[in-house]
């Protein structure tokens, strides 16, 4: 995923300065350049979540857990991990029923490049089921000191 999300970022860079130059240079904006990279933005939040979560790379209020005991930090990580869960399964419920009934009615953005609309919100199932299972997986996964998050970096 996280290849993935830098492509779509190097791509963004690229069709954003087109789309200015040409806005500004030859006064001929181009028309898709807006559509798709508001759908790269929806990709980059989403689809890279799950992987930016795994690394332990989100923003986090780590202040109670770093004093707590070990078991009460044990005990904060699963509370966290449950929330997390059931945020994403929520999310990626609601998603679903987005993108099937976009699917179902054959909705389309309203815009030259028509893009059907099951194509972008298929993410926030995907995307939020994938979070989800990596907060499932975070209790699992071994508590690292400061000595190993600075190793790892």
């Amino acid at each position: 995923m996280q290849a993935g999300g830098v492509a779509a970022l190097a791509f963004m860079a690229i069709t954003v300065t087109y789309d200015a130059l040409m806005r500004y240079l030859f006064a001929a904006p181009t028309s898709w350049s807006l559509e798709i990279n508001s759908f790269l933005v929806v990709y980059l939040a989403l689809m890279t979540a799950a992987d930016v979560e795994r690394r332990g790379d989100h923003i986090g209020i780590t202040f109670l857990k770093d004093a707590a005991s070990p078991v009460a930090a044990r005990v904060i990580t699963v509370l966290i991990s449950l929330v997390g869960i059931g945020f994403c399964s929520v999310l990626a419920y609601r998603g679903y029923l987005m993108a099937h009934d976009a699917w179902s009615y054959g909705e389309r953005v309203s815009s030259s490049f028509g893009t059907p609309n099951w194509i972008p919100y298929s993410m926030l199932p995907i995307g939020f089921t994938l979070l989800g299972l990596q907060f499932a997986l975070n209790p699992f996964r071994p508590r690292m000191t400061d000595e190993k998050v600075n190793a790892v970096v």
